[in-house]
């Protein structure tokens, strides 16, 4: 069952961080998880493949395109996990709900509380694979064609050896798929997975660059919306198209999602996170 949860970070005193904290918040959840389960921390390090995790701080100033992250004292922060693998979910919840404290970057942080319902924060919440799938891949009725995308976070993609920063629909959807039929008990065959590049468009767009400093290198990713249009597809196109751009919720899109990158969700309804 994917899952999102959302720790609650209260800052010690004002601190000025880096603008893109995903290497620093990616660097915390290993820390939280060595304190608990120690081998899973370095299984998750080296991990090859689509990763099963995502995390990610939403108020960080990278993704508004600002020269730092400004904290205060009083207002907290958000360390968003969200988890594919269900073998994985109960040890990394388990890392969260003990933790005390956080260092993120050069901040130090006490842990408020930790957010598992909707209710409770709109990024929290989970699904079964099970129940999206019947949602979306036998949805009984047509289903829209257009599919509105918001990327909250710089999104890239690694293909041919490059780095791709736009909404290629074939890479967006491709993406989804590798993670979805890397975790989900249900496959989309690659007929269906090979129909998403070739029948869905690009449509109206709000797009901006992002260049992100990992401290380690450099890389440019795009944030915004993206429309995706369905070109008369095929019925078991049109539906995995609309599985996959719920499933962002929880698997993120692109590379490096496990490091911060790649947040991003189906804009139908109201914005987990807003600007």
């Amino acid at each position: 069952m994917p899952l999102a949860a959302v720790l609650v970070l209260e800052p010690a005193r004002d601190y000025l961080l880096p603008p893109f904290l995903g290497r620093a918040a990616h660097a915390a959840l290993l820390r939280l998880v060595e304190a608990t389960a120690p081998p899973l921390s370095a299984q998750l390090h080296d991990l090859p493949g689509p990763r099963p995790f995502t995390v990610a701080v939403p108020e960080e100033g990278g993704r508004r395109g600002l020269r730092e992250t400004a904290v205060r004292a009083g207002t907290p922060l958000h360390l968003r996990l969200t988890v594919l693998d269900d073998a994985l979910a109960p040890a990394l919840l388990e890392a969260l709900g003990s933790a005390s404290s956080v260092e993120l970057a050069h901040g130090r942080f006490r842990v408020a509380g930790l957010l598992l319902a909707p209710e409770e924060h709109p990024a929290a919440g989970a699904a079964s694979y099970e129940a999206l799938a019947e949602r979306w891949l036998f949805p009984g009725s047509s289903l829209p064609q257009r599919i509105r995308m918001r990327f909250f976070s710089p999104t890239t993609f690694h293909s041919r050896g490059r780095h791709v920063p736009l909404p290629v629909p074939q890479l967006v959807f491709g993406s989804l798929a590798e993670r979805w039929n890397a975790y989900a008990p249900i496959c989309l065959s690659p007929e269906v997975v090979g129909g998403l590049g070739e029948q869905l468009a690009v449509g109206r767009y709000r797009l901006e660059t992002r260049l992100v400093d990992f401290g380690v290198g450099k890389q440019v990713g795009f944030v915004g919306s993206c429309e995706f249009v369905l070109l008369e597809a095929e019925p078991a196109v049109a539906g995995a198209a609309h599985l996959l751009a719920r499933s962002a919720f929880f698997s993120g899109i692109g590379h490096k999602v496990a490091m911060g990158l790649g947040q991003a969700w189906e804009a139908s309804g109201a914005h987990p996170l807003r600007d």
